[in-house]
């Protein structure tokens, strides 16, 4: 076999790999992790039952790579944020903007597989590093904007990832339609609440000086 076609096939292995994890974030998404089977997520990549044994040894080892594929996709995401962040000049306006703008472009059934994944993840320690980087992640990217507004307290980077997964979890949760301006306001209210305690007290935290 020709050095062309090794490559060839294994970029098609590549590529059907790939498939087969998108599939089982598909079904995450639309049945939860108990959806996941071999043969419905062959079903739903269009392959034979066989490829899921093929690249996968284990029910167990497919969701894992899953969930491993689905938080690098989230890393991408905020790399995509940390990137307009450091080209914004730190202006914390338009980082919010441009964040907000990631999380309305963001996918129903990649934010829903997201909080599956989180709960899921939760029972199964193992995968724990793959959601943990991810929040740590975000948590920096927060802290980084905070601190061009002189808020150092990482305690305000983590109130801001809770707000922003809060919004995205109430946005699946609820049938009418979300208003990301809302998102924006809260952010910006948020922002100036912690420069503001941050100019008095350390997040409200006062000396407590004997009278």
């Amino acid at each position: 076999m020709s050095e062309t076609s090794t490559r060839s096939m294994r970029a098609r292995g590549r590529a059907r790999r790939e498939l087969l994890l998108d599939a089982t974030i598909a079904i995450i998404a639309e049945g939860g992790i108990a959806a996941v089977t071999h043969r419905s997520v062959a079903a739903a990549a269009g392959v034979p039952h066989s490829s899921t044994t093929y690249f996968f040894d284990s029910l167990d080892d497919m969701i894992g790579e899953a969930v491993a594929h689905a938080m690098a996709a989230e890393m991408e995401r905020l790399e995509q944020f940390r990137a307009v962040l450091e080209t914004s000049g730190n202006h914390p306006g338009a980082a919010i903007d441009e964040f907000v703008e990631i999380v309305r472009t963001q996918s129903q059934e990649h934010t829903v597989a997201q909080f599956e994944i989180y709960l899921f993840a939760s029972r199964h320690p193992a995968l724990r590093v793959h959601v943990e980087r991810i929040l740590d992640e975000t948590r920096s990217l927060a802290a980084a904007v905070l601190r061009t507004n002189g808020v150092a307290d990482p305690r305000a980077a983590a109130a801001v990832v809770a707000l922003i997964d809060g919004f995205a979890l109430h946005r699946i949760a609820r049938s009418e339609e979300v208003q990301f301006q809302s998102l924006a306001h809260a952010l910006r209210a948020a922002m100036v609440g912690f420069v503001t305690l941050a100019a008095t007290s350390s997040l409200g935290e006062t000396d407590a000086s004997p009278a």
